[in-house]
């Protein structure tokens, strides 16, 4: 127990290393947690967003954020963080069918976040109405009032992007 009470706080070191911008420090720690911890789920999840984020390899982004949600499945960071990459590098089936399953068995999740990027995917796949509806879902999960300000400018960027009809829907629902 003692061991892991030393590698929690290598982790929060590593996270304040990461949010002071020393990321190569926070992943030597991160590395050393996992050799000795290999089922550090937090440290999964923040190691996969270094290789995401600041290397660009996407694979072994994708890796640790696999692990991270196998060893952590209430760490609802991971989640959020493969939905990114996945978006990010074009997966958009894989992203909804990944939300999908985050919205049937994590239980804090951040539903206005979630519902937010169902309406970026919407909105690069063309689908206007689907990332309306979305983006409105969002809103009325949020509770940050700038939060709230982008998604009332994402959603008036998706409706001056429909075509009429779409827009007829969208008032008449």
């Amino acid at each position: 127990m003692d061991n892991l009470a030393y590698y929690e706080n290598q982790f929060i070191k590593a996270d304040a290393l990461i949010s002071e911008g020393k990321v190569s420090e926070a992943k030597e720690i991160l590395e050393e947690i996992l050799e000795q911890c290999p089922d550090f789920g937090k440290a999964h999840n923040h190691i996969g967003w270094i290789y995401y984020n600041k290397l660009s390899n996407y694979e072994k982004g994708i890796f640790h954020y696999k692990l991270a949600m196998k060893f952590d499945p209430k760490y609802a960071a991971p989640y959020l963080n493969y939905t990114y990459l996945l978006i990010d590098i074009g997966r958009y089936k894989d992203a909804k069918e990944h939300i999908e399953k985050s919205f049937r068995t994590l239980e804090n999740l951040d539903y206005a976040t979630f519902y937010s990027e169902l309406g970026r995917i919407a909105e690069l796949e063309f689908d206007y109405l689907e990332a309306y509806k979305n983006y409105s879902l969002s809103k009325k999960h949020a509770f940050n009032p700038q939060f709230i300000d982008n998604m009332n400018i994402n959603n008036k960027r998706v409706y001056d992007k429909m075509s009429i009809f779409e827009k007829l829907k969208v008032k008449f629902k």
